[in-house]
Order: structure tokens, then sequence, then C-alpha cells
């Protein structure tokens, strides 16, 4: 009798703890991204006009690709440096996990400050929204009562964003909130909502002379949003003439990866392959590939000859 009482109290205690978690639940809302240097646009409104005169990037990211239905990313970026000092772009991020689907897609523009000597300050606005889908209605369950829960939900969020780029001549520092504010996903009327919340972003890194045609390239992106821990991207690259790079970074507490990138003329390519440094998770073969392209059209503003993009 008293083992009996005993597993029907904890089932009782296992069941209340599954209702209440997703209260208090918090996960991951936008990509991490390894190659974050190269698609700048995405999180940093600021940068738009600052590398080129015209640019178009292409993102791929592939989280645990092993897994079914695990998160896979698809973001595109242009940016174009105009006249009287004013930069302008575009981003779309598609971004789709299990039954959930989310696009974001926002205008940018950015404002050019020349400072003292070669450094230059760019000011930016992001302005659109993010358009989210969720169809629960296909997940099988085992009971032939049906769910209530399980509605299909559609909803434009509008947002704006705002950030900060500083160019040197071999270093750079960037600040940025892509989404000003927080914003409810799900229709007021349901018991539990989840919100795409307010992420900040604080970059910087510098390009540091080796020896001829060597260059060594440290960065650091710190990522916080409310409910988390503060994510630090630790990075190190080695670039030989601008050309090939390669390198290795770290995520805390998450994940490291091995990247490279090569310039082709007006093109880059870039390919970075992640793995997470938790002993538990590396037995489950939890890959993520990221691959970047990137198209430069013109040299846009070359007054700092380095910055957060490898330049030719």
């Amino acid at each position: 009798m008293v083992l009996s009482y005993k597993i029907i109290m904890i089932r009782k205690i296992t069941l209340l703890f599954l209702l209440i978690l997703p209260l208090i639940g918090f996960s991951q809302q936008e990509s991490y991204y390894s190659l974050y240097r190269y698609n700048m646009n995405v999180i940093n409104p600021a940068f738009a006009g600052a590398d080129a005169a015209n640019m178009l990037s292409f993102t791929s990211r592939s989280q645990w690709a092993s897994v079914q239905d695990a998160p896979r990313t698809l973001a595109f970026a242009y940016s174009s440096a105009r006249e009287n000092n004013v930069g302008l772009g575009l981003s779309v991020v598609s971004d789709k996990v299990f039954v959930e689907q989310q696009t974001f897609a926002y205008v940018d523009f950015s404002y050019k400050l020349q400072m003292s000597g070669e450094s230059i300050l760019f000011l930016g606005l992001k302005a659109g929204g993010n358009f989210y889908s969720s169809d629960p209605t296909e997940l099988t369950t085992y009971s032939p009562v049906g769910d209530p829960s399980k509605v299909s939900l559609s909803k434009f969020n509008p947002n704006v964003g705002a950030g900060a780029y500083f160019k040197a001549t071999n270093y750079w520092i960037s600040f940025s909130i892509p989404r000003l504010f927080n914003v409810n996903r799900e229709n007021d009327n349901l018991a539990i909502t989840a919100k795409d919340r307010v992420h900040t972003y604080l970059g910087a890194g510098v390009d540091l002379p080796v020896s001829s045609g060597l260059y060594l390239k440290p960065s650091l992106m710190l990522r916080k949003v409310k409910g988390l821990p503060t994510t630090a991207d630790i990075t190190a690259m080695v670039s030989w003439q601008n050309q090939f790079d390669v390198g290795l970074s770290v995520r805390t507490n998450s994940s490291m990866a091995l990247m490279t990138v090569v310039a082709l003329g007006m093109f880059d390519i870039g390919y970075a392959y992640e793995t997470p440094t938790d002993n538990g998770l590396s037995q489950l073969n939890l890959r993520t590939h990221e691959l970047v392209f990137r198209i430069k059209l013109g040299q846009g503003d070359q007054s700092s000859k380095e910055g957060p993009e490898s330049p030719e």
C-alpha cells in the first residue's frame, strides 16, 4: 500500500511539473550564426551600405541536421550605399522548426557620420515585422477525443529596430537591437502566450597584421535576451591576403565551430561546421551546417581598409 501510494504521488507530481513547465519555459527564439560577420545586415541596420556599393548575401543554416524537423534558417540580405551619406538595405530571414514557421522581413536605413581620421560611425534603423504561423493540427495524438489546444495560428507582428556600427582602420564595434518591442505571438484568448522578446547584440573585432599578407582576426559577439544567460561567440580567424580565412569559434556553454571563407573576386563563400560542446549532447550527433554566399558589386565606402568583413 505504501509503495502504491508513493507511485501515485510521483505520477501526480510529474504531471503537475509537465503542466507548469510551458508557463515558465524559455527557449531559443532567433537563429544563432557562426558566420555572423558575413551577414551583419540581419542583426544591425547600421551596416547597410558600410562595406560595398551594393552587396547581396545568402545564408543557409541547418541546425542539428540529423534530427527530423530540426531548426532550419534561410536568410537573405541586400544593402546599398547611396548619395548624401545614406545606406539602404533589405533583410529577410525564414525560420522553420517543427510545426512553427516565422519570417522576419525588414527594410534598413543607415546614415554615415565621418569621424576623426579614417573612422566612420554608421547609425541605422529597421522597420518591418514578423510573419508567424503554427499548425499543430497534424500532430499525432493517442486520444480519441480532439485536443482543443490544437489550433492553427497565423499572425503578423510589426516592429522596429536600431543599431550603430563604428568602423576604423583595423577594428570595428557593433551594437544593435533588431526588434525594440516585445510582442505576443499567440492570440489574446489563449491561456499560454509566447513572445518575440527583445534581443541585444554587442560585437567587436580587430584585424592584426602578423606578417606580409597574413592577418589575425579575433572577434567577439555578445547576445542578451530576457530569460536566458548572456551568450558570447568568441572567434579567431587567420587570413591570408584577405582571400582565404580559416578559424575557430566557441559559443559559451553551447558549441564550437570550424569555419572557412574564400574570396573569389567579387564573390565570398563561407562554410561553418558546428558541434555541441556539452558531453551529453555530443553523443547525439547534433551537427550543424552553415553556408554563406556573398556578392559584392562596387567598393562602396573604403575610408577604412579593414572592417567586420574580409575586404578584397
